[in-house]
């Protein structure tokens, strides 16, 4: 098997993730890596309002 990680695995469940660095098919290293190339979308998100429920 391939100890090559594409970089779709990044839109898998955080599970599958924690899964392949358990058993060894992604190294921290990769993953760091991987996060890095990662764009910055942080100006597409919207502040949501929140108000506690009253008893």
């Amino acid at each position: 098997m391939s100890r090559r990680v594409n970089s779709e695995l990044l839109k898998i469940d955080r599970r599958i993730i924690s899964r392949k660095l358990l058993i060894g098919e992604l190294s921290e290293k990769e993953l760091a890596g991987l996060l890095k190339k990662l764009p910055d979308v942080s100006e597409n998100a919207e502040e949501i309002p929140f108000q506690a429920a009253e008893k």
